[in-house]
């Protein structure tokens, strides 16, 4: 259900990062250049998309559940004339983070520069008239990279059903300061992630979120050294959301069982319509779908639509020959060299593109 305007605290706007016309190439370069891909169509007639900005910004503490503030990116277009509130996309970074690894002897916890697959993803977006937030969960618990620079990795993010609970407050966190935003309109908003990130798209969609939260709380007492707590009330709501190879086990956050002796209300479904796109080569595909593994998520939103006699909101496309990470600059994607990653990369702009304009128009 989404929520009206709220207001409440903001973050603050801190430094200009980037600026650049619309026919510039900024940060890693627009993803899939040369690809034909929907734009979204403008409520404001003759309102056009001449630039971009990305400035620093910090999702404030009193946001999250936890009580972490969350350096982020908040990318946003320039338009020829005044608009009002346009749409928003808050993008989820993969494991390797959203931010490069900080030059040595630095005192801040990472660089200031996004990944060239963010600053392209960033870019891609507000030139199509989105307003994109992505937030770095990593530098806000003080390192990069998951698999860098594990060194300083601390002990509260370090068993895997902590790192799934903390990219949900992360980014419930983040789509309340999206909302706020004075250019987003809160009603039309949407959850684009990568890999880990994906994970918590789906997460964040899941129809039973909160009392999942509750009962694994009470499952495990006493078991973790972080705070388990409840989401405040009154979260906003996304009219879409779309999953880059994301791994649909949750690492024992939520049942995996597809029996009939389990309760609907205990199985996985999306709130929100949900694309999953995904490479025949990834092995995280195995709960992902029902032609490639064990597809439990698959099988289990349809007996969820099934069971309440609503539409199933899972859609999951898989890529031909293409591997985890198809989408990021390099030629060919980073999945390892597949053959099919640059195609897969095409294709799935395309869903992307087309699936935002659709819901968020």
């Amino acid at each position: 259900m989404s929520i009206p305007w709220w207001s409440g605290v903001r973050g603050c706007v801190v430094v200009l990062a980037i600026g650049c016309d619309a026919g510039e190439a900024g940060g890693g370069g627009e993803q899939g250049e040369g690809v034909p891909v929907p734009t979204l169509k403008l409520r404001d007639r003759g309102a056009k998309v001449i630039g971009f900005e990305i400035v620093d910004v910090t999702i404030p503490a009193s946001l999250h559940a936890q009580g972490l503030a969350i350096p982020a990116k908040l990318a946003r277009p320039k338009w020829s004339k005044e608009v009002g509130p346009r749409p928003g996309v808050l993008v989820l970074h993969g494991s390797g983070g959203l931010l490069k690894m900080p030059k040595s002897g630095a005192d801040d916890p990472c660089s200031p520069d996004m990944e060239a697959q963010f600053a392209g993803w960033a870019e891609t977006l507000a030139k199509r008239g989105y307003t994109a937030l992505l937030p770095s969960s990593y530098s806000a618990r003080g390192f990069c990279d998951e698999h860098k620079d594990t060194a300083r990795i601390p002990e509260t993010f370090d068993e895997k059903p902590e790192v799934v609970l903390g990219r949900i407050y992360d980014a419930d966190a983040a789509a309340r300061f999206l909302c706020e935003r004075p250019e987003v309109d809160c009603e039309r908003m949407a959850l684009l992630g990568f890999s880990q990130g994906a994970t918590a798209v789906m997460t964040t969609l899941h129809w039973q979120i909160e009392p999942a939260i509750a009962a694994y709380r009470a499952a495990h007492p006493g078991e973790f050294d972080i705070e388990i707590p409840d989401l405040a009330p009154g979260r906003p709501s996304f009219r879409v959301g779309i999953a880059y190879y994301p791994g649909c086990g949750f690492d024992g956050f939520l049942t995996l069982s597809t029996g009939a002796k389990t309760k609907p209300t205990d199985k996985f479904t999306a709130g929100a319509p949900l694309f999953v796109l995904h490479g025949s080569e990834d092995p995280l595909i195995e709960h992902c779908s029902v032609e490639y593994g064990a597809g439990t998520r698959e099988i289990q939103s349809a007996q969820v639509a099934a069971a309440q006699a609503i539409g199933d909101t899972y859609s999951v496309t898989v890529y031909p020959d293409a591997g985890h990470s198809f989408d990021s600059p390099g030629g060919s994607g980073s999945g390892g060299g597949h053959p099919g990653d640059a195609a897969a990369r095409d294709a799935a702009l395309l869903v992307t593109t087309t699936e935002l304009a659709k819901h968020l128009e």
